[in-house]
């Protein structure tokens, strides 16, 4: 069965778009290997950053926006909603990567707020279910609570250092945060919220069922690297958090984390198995990051990045498996193998990824992850075999339930993948198994 679509004039341009954006993208990533720490960075301007961590962030929001347009097969045939579609998904685009670049605290919580708007107007306008608003308004409600605190203390912070600049303030080596476990926990609530963290995640996965495939794109791929980078930056100019904060808040994160991978196993929807288990890594990347150590923290930054490119890509299968079966059930949507043997392909490539397997970058931060997280506390050894187990379970069962068993009936009038979507996820694969190779260069 041929499962390739007709290109376009319009799909041959965005495939034409995606080569020469990865081009750019790697040479801006080369570039940034010139900052070799935080405290060599060079400013054009009196608010912009620009390092690896701000250039890594800024690349892979780029990639994210053009490849969920790409992989909007719906959404891209509709001429007349086309452009408020592709508007959005850039203005969401355009906010996080001027959240990534700035390096004053007030323009830092603009844009981190910011960014919320155009993703609940994706949410509820482009939504397929009626309990789009009940989902838009949950995100709403679990992002501004959690982000009031934060104004409190950045102001607090403002006018106690006379600054608001980051890099000005981390020079200044501010000390009076120190031992307030208190407002500690408010600066960072905000954060956890957006990585999400277990306990404040509830708001994630009705988003990811509700939304459309671009907004469940970026919400995988870029707006939960909103608090992991945020985390990042307040740590690195502010200091270390109470040692007491700390313990509670990895703990918490690495527990959650197999709690939901044990979630993982139990769900139906395959959205919402992919949805959770993006909440086990990311509490893996965050306790890479509070570890504080340098192994840590590039593990962290990886596996966000990793995640970054990987979860996408699972949601725009998930999307292909649900236009081909109709239906997003997992005891429903089966017999890929058969029918759409290229889709099939993607689906292990991503899973067998999405689980570590070498030579990928989710495997070197993993074990980078491991080993600063052992180093940090022996007691958290049992969480991370549980999630190291367990990634690999639902990644198997994920791929084995969609694609073996009886075929689903409407599968024989699919019309087949298009090569735009097919270029998007080998492009992706190609990133996600030789990206490790550029690891000396930009974080060492």
């Amino acid at each position: 069965m041929l499962d390739l679509k007709y290109s376009s004039n319009k799909e041959t341009y965005f495939m034409m778009l995606m080569i020469m954006s990865i081009l750019v993208m790697f040479e801006m990533w080369a570039l940034s290997g010139y900052s070799r720490c935080l405290e060599s960075v060079a400013l054009n301007s009196g608010w912009w950053m620009e390092d690896y961590l701000s250039v890594s962030m800024v690349v892979l929001t780029s990639l994210i926006v053009l490849a969920s347009l790409i992989a909007s097969d719906d959404d891209f045939m509709l001429e007349s909603s086309w452009g408020k579609f592709s508007l959005m998904v850039v203005m969401v685009g355009v906010s996080c990567v001027f959240f990534f670049s700035c390096s004053d605290l007030f323009l830092f919580f603009f844009f981190f707020e910011s960014s919320l708007l155009p993703t609940v107007v994706l949410i509820l306008g482009w939504g397929y279910q009626p309990e789009r608003l009940q989902a838009g308004l949950q995100m709403i409600i679990y992002t501004v609570c959690g982000s009031l605190p934060l104004l409190v203390l950045f102001s607090s912070i403002w006018f106690l250092g006379n600054t608001d600049n980051l890099i000005i303030l981390r020079g200044m080596g501010l000390s009076f945060l120190e031992g307030y476990s208190v407002f500690w926990f408010m600066l960072l609530i905000g954060m956890l919220v957006k990585v999400p963290v277990f306990l404040v995640h509830g708001w994630l996965p009705k988003a990811h069922v509700e939304a459309p495939l671009s907004g469940s794109m970026m919400l995988a791929g870029v707006l939960l690297k909103l608090g992991i980078y945020g985390i990042c930056r307040v740590v690195w100019c502010v200091g270390n958090p109470p040692v007491g904060l700390v313990n509670m808040i990895m703990i918490v994160s690495l527990w959650g984390g197999v709690v939901c991978s044990f979630l993982c196993l139990c769900f139906h929807d395959v959205k919402s198995v992919i949805a959770y288990s993006s909440v086990a890594h990311m509490s893996l990347s965050l306790g890479g990051i509070l570890s504080f150590s340098n192994l840590g923290w590039m593990g962290g930054i990886c596996m966000a990045l990793a995640h970054g490119i990987c979860s996408p890509c699972l949601f725009s299968l998930a999307n292909y498996t649900y236009m081909g079966s109709g239906s997003r059930s997992i005891l429903l949507c089966k017999g890929l193998l058969k029918s759409i043997p290229s889709l099939t392909a993607m689906w292990f490539l991503f899973c067998v990824i999405n689980m570590g397997c070498p030579p990928s970058i989710n495997f070197f931060s993993e074990c980078m992850l491991f080993c600063s997280i052992m180093g940090f506390s022996t007691v958290l050894v049992f969480p991370l075999f549980l999630l190291c187990f367990l990634a690999a379970g639902y990644s198997l069962f994920l791929y084995s339930s969609v694609n073996h068993g009886y075929q689903s009936s409407n599968l024989y009038c699919y019309s087949g993948l298009s090569l735009r979507f097919l270029m998007c996820m080998v492009e992706s694969v190609i990133l996600l198994f030789f990206l490790f190779l550029s690891l000396d260069l930009v974080f060492l």
